[in-house]
C-alpha cells in the first residue's frame, strides 16, 4: 500500500514539474519570450555565415565527386542551403517585427519555435547524411547542446521537441548507416545526446525562471521601499505644508492648546459659536471630547459611547461621512446633534461634523456649530475640511510626540541606570585595587614611624645618661635617617598611586596625550588583580607579561585606554577564577599580557586560560547590554564601551581569538 502511495506521489511531482504555474506562463510569454527572441536573433546572425561557408565548401566539390561522396556532399550542401535561407528569413522577421520595435509578438514566438525545430531536425538530417561517409553523430550532439544551452523552453515543450528530434534522428540514420553495429551504437549515443540536451534545457529553464522570479521579487521590494520612502517624504511634505498653512495649529503639542488654536482659526473663517474635536479611544470604544469651546469659553471634557447612534458625532464617525445641517429644526429629526453645554440652553441650528482622517484612518471628528440657520456655505465646509486635515496631522503628531517622549525618557533613565551601574562596578574594582595598593606603603610608613619614635626615645635616654656612648648615638641617628628614607619612599609610592587614581578619574575626556602604554598595562594588571582579591580572598592567578619596551609613548586618551585594559583584564581574571571554581580548584588560572611594536601600529594582547567564548555568544559579544554574568554582576556595557573607545575614538581594532574550554585572547591594535 505504501509503495502505491510513493508512486502516486512521484507521479504528482512529475506532473507538477511539467505543468506551468500561472506566474511561470506569464514569465514565459513576456520576459523569457523576449530573451528567446534576442537569442534567436544572435543565433541567426551566427548561423547565416556559418551555413553559407558550409554550403560553399561542400558545393564547390559536388561536381567533381561521384558515388556516395557525391550524395554526401549534395545532402550537406542542400541542408545548409535550407538552414541559410531559413535563418535569413527568421532573422529578418525577428528583427523587423519584434526586436527593433521591442515587442514580444506572435510572429517572433513562431520564429523561436521554428528555430528550435530547424536546429534539431537540421542536426538529425546532417548527421544522417554524414553516416554515408563517417560514423560520427557530432552535428546532432552540437545542435542538441545549442538548443539546450541557448533557447529557454518550458519542460513540456523541451521534452516534446527533443523526443521528436530523436525519433527523426533514429529513422534518418537508419536509412543511411548500413553497418548494424555502428547504427545501434549511434542510436544509443543519440539517446545520450538527447538526454544531455534535455537536462541542460530543464536546468537552464529552471535557473532562468528562478532568477526572473527573484529579480521580480527584488523589484517588488524596491517598489515597496520606494513607496515607503515616498510615504516618509509625503509625511515630511505634510509637515512642511502644515508648517506653512497651519503654523498656529502646530505651535503646540498639547491637545487642549491645539483645539484652542484651531478654534481661533475657525472663528476667523466662519461662525463657530460651538467648536469641538472628538478623539477616538479604541480601548474604551468612545469618542472623547477633551476640550469643547462655546462662546469662547472652555467647557468640561466628556465622552460619547460609539453605541449611541442618536448623536451626530457618533453617526459621523461610525459611517465615516460628513454631516452638514443648516436647519437643525428640519434635518436633525431623531438625532440629537447638540453637545451638552453649560452656558446656554439654546440649540445650534447649523451643524457641521467632519471625520478626522490621517493616512486613511479615522481618528475622530471635528465640529463647528452656529446658532443661526444657513450659517455654512460650501466655502465654509471646504475651509473646515482643510483645517480638519491639518488638525488630524497635528493631533497625531502630538500623540506620537508624547508617546515617543515617554519612551525616550524611559530609555534614557534605563541607560543612565545601566551606565551608572557599570561605572560603579568598575569603580568598585578600581577602589578595591587602589585600597590594597595604598595599604602596603602606609603599613611601611606607620611601621617606620613607630621605629623612629622608639629610636628617638633611645636617643633621649642615651643623651640624658652621664656618659653617653657616641657610637650608639651615631648608630641611632643613622637608623633614623634610613627610616626617614623608607618613610619618604613609601609615601611617594602612595602619592603616586593616588595621583594615578586622580588621573584616571579626572582626566579631560577625549583629550589625547603622549602615554606610556606599558605603564598603564602594569597599573591596570595590579588594579584588576587586587580588585578581584578584595572581592574574593581565594582568588589567585599567575600573571605573565611580555611588554615591548621599544613602544615608547603614543597619542591616546589615557583614561579611556586604561578603562579598556581594566575591563578586559578584569573579565579575564573573572573567567579563569570561574573555571577554577567550576572544576573544584583543579585548574591553574593564568593571565598573559603582551605588547608588540610594529611599523605603523602597536598591538596589545590579553590572554586567559578560562572557558573561552561559545559560538552563540561570539556574535553578541560587543552588543550593548549583553552579558554572560549572573544577574546583578554585569551590565553588558564593558566590552561595548571598549569597542567604541578603540575602534571609533582611536581608529584602532579590537578582535579576539578563542577556543571553547581552552582560552580567550583579545588583541587590541592602536595606530601610532
Amino acid at each position: 500500500m505504501m509503495r502505491f502511495k510513493d508512486i502516486d506521489t512521484k507521479v504528482i511531482q512529475l506532473i507538477g514539474f511539467f505543468k506551468l504555474a500561472p506566474e511561470d506562463k506569464e514569465i514565459f510569454h513576456t520576459v523569457i519570450g523576449f530573451e528567446n527572441i534576442r537569442r534567436v536573433l544572435i543565433l541567426s546572425a551566427l548561423a547565416i555565415p556559418i551555413s553559407a561557408l558550409f554550403f560553399i565548401f561542400f558545393r564547390l566539390k559536388v561536381d567533381a565527386t561521384s558515388g556516395i561522396e557525391h550524395q554526401w556532399r549534395t545532402a550537406i550542401s542542400i541542408s545548409h542551403a535550407v538552414l541559410l535561407i531559413s535563418f535569413s528569413i527568421i532573422g529578418i522577421l525577428v528583427y523587423l517585427f519584434s526586436y527593433k520595435p521591442g515587442k514580444n509578438n506572435r510572429i517572433a514566438m513562431i520564429c523561436v519555435h521554428v528555430t528550435v525545430i530547424l536546429l534539431l531536425i537540421g542536426g538529425a538530417v546532417i548527421t544522417a547524411a554524414d553516416q554515408l561517409v563517417i560514423t560520427s553523430i557530432t552535428p546532432f550532439i552540437i545542435t542538441s547542446l545549442i538548443v539546450g544551452l541557448v533557447l529557454l523552453m518550458p519542460p513540456i515543450y523541451a521534452f516534446c521537441y527533443f523526443i521528436s528530434s530523436y525519433l527523426i534522428f533514429y529513422y534518418a540514420i537508419s536509412m543511411t548507416q548500413m553497418n548494424p553495429e555502428v547504427l545501434v551504437s549511434n542510436q544509443v549515443n543519440g539517446i545520450t545526446a538527447t538526454a544531455l540536451g534535455l537536462c541542460l534545457s530543464f536546468i537552464l529553464w529552471r535557473g532562468y525562471l528562478v532568477r526572473t522570479k527573484q529579480t521580480r521579487l527584488i523589484e517588488k521590494q524596491n517598489r515597496e521601499l520606494k513607496k515607503a520612502i515616498g510615504m516618509v517624504h509625503s509625511q515630511k511634505n505634510d509637515i512642511e505644508q502644515l508648517s506653512q498653512l497651519g503654523r498656529d495649529i502646530t505651535s503646540s503639542l498639547s491637545i487642549e492648546n491645539i483645539i484652542q488654536t484651531i478654534y481661533k482659526n475657525v472663528h476667523q473663517l466662519m461662525d463657530a459659536s460651538v467648536f469641538t474635536i472628538g478623539l477616538h479611544k479604541p480601548k474604551d470604544n468612545v469618542l472623547e471630547f477633551p476640550a469643547t469651546i462655546e462662546q469662547n469659553q472652555l467647557l468640561t471634557s466628556f465622552s460619547l459611547p460609539l453605541s449611541e447612534e442618536t448623536h451626530l458625532a457618533v453617526r459621523c464617525f461610525n459611517q465615516k461621512k460628513e454631516v452638514i445641517i443648516n436647519d437643525c429644526g428640519m434635518d436633525c429629526g431623531k438625532y440629537v446633534g447638540r453637545l451638552p453645554t453649560l452656558i446656554t440652553a439654546e440649540i445650534p441650528q447649523s451643524i457641521l461634523y467632519l471625520p478626522l482622517w490621517h493616512k486613511d484612518k479615522s481618528i475622530g471628528v471635528i465640529s463647528a456649530q452656529s446658532y443661526r440657520k444657513n450659517a455654512y456655505s460650501d466655502y465654509h465646509v471646504n475651509m473646515l475640511r482643510n483645517l480638519a486635515a491639518y488638525s488630524a496631522i497635528a493631533l497625531v503628531n502630538a500623540d506620537a510626540y508624547h508617546q515617543v517622549n515617554e519612551l525616550v525618557q524611559d530609555l534614557k533613565a534605563t541607560q543612565e541606570r545601566l551606565v551608572t551601574q557599570s561605572k560603579l562596578a568598575a569603580l568598585g574594582a578600581l577602589t578595591a585595587g587602589i585600597a590594597h595598593e595604598i595599604k602596603n606603603p602606609l603599613n611601611f610608613v606607620n611601621n617606620f614611624a613607630e621605629l623612629s619614635a622608639e629610636m628617638v626615645n633611645e636617643l633621649e635616654a642615651e643623651l640624658s645618661a652621664q656618659a653617653p656612648d657616641q657610637a650608639t648615638i651615631l648608630e641611632i641617628m643613622q637608623n633614623l635617617k634610613q627610616n626617614y628614607g623608607k618613610i619618604k619612599e613609601h609615601g611617594k609610592r602612595a602619592d603616586s598611586i593616588v595621583r594615578s587614581m586622580l588621573q584616571h578619574s579626572r582626566g579631560k575626556a577625549g583629550e589625547k596625550q603622549p602615554t606610556d602604554i606599558n605603564a598603564i598595562l602594569e597599573e591596570d594588571i595590579n588594579l584588576a588583580y587586587h580588585g578581584m582579591r578584595a572581592q574574593d580572598s581565594s582568588f589567585n592567578i599567575k600573571i605573565e607579561t611580555d611588554l615591548d619596551q621599544t613602544i615608547g609613548k603614543i597619542e591616546v586618551v589615557p583614561q579611556d585606554i586604561s578603562r579598556v585594559f581594566l575591563n578586559i583584564i578584569s573579565n579575564a581574571c573573572y573567567e579563569t577564577h570561574r573555571k577554577k571554581m567550576a572544576i573544584d580548584g583543579d585548574h591553574s588560572p593564568t593571565l598573559t599580557v603582551w605588547s608588540k611594536n610594529l611599523p605603523n601600529r602597536i598591538e596589545i594582547g590579553i590572554r586567559d586560560n578560562g572557558n573561552g567564548i561559545s559560538d552563540e555568544v561570539r556574535e553578541k559579544l560587543f552588543t550593548p547590554f549583553f552579558t554572560t554574568k549572573p544577574a546583578g554582576q554585569g551590565t553588558g556595557l564593558g566590552l561595548s564601551i571598549s569597542y567604541d573607545i578603540i575602534v571609533h575614538a582611536h581608529n584602532g581594532q579590537l578582535k579576539f581569538k578563542t577556543e571553547v574550554g581552552e582560552y580567550t585572547e583579545f588583541i587590541i591594535t592602536l595606530p601610532k
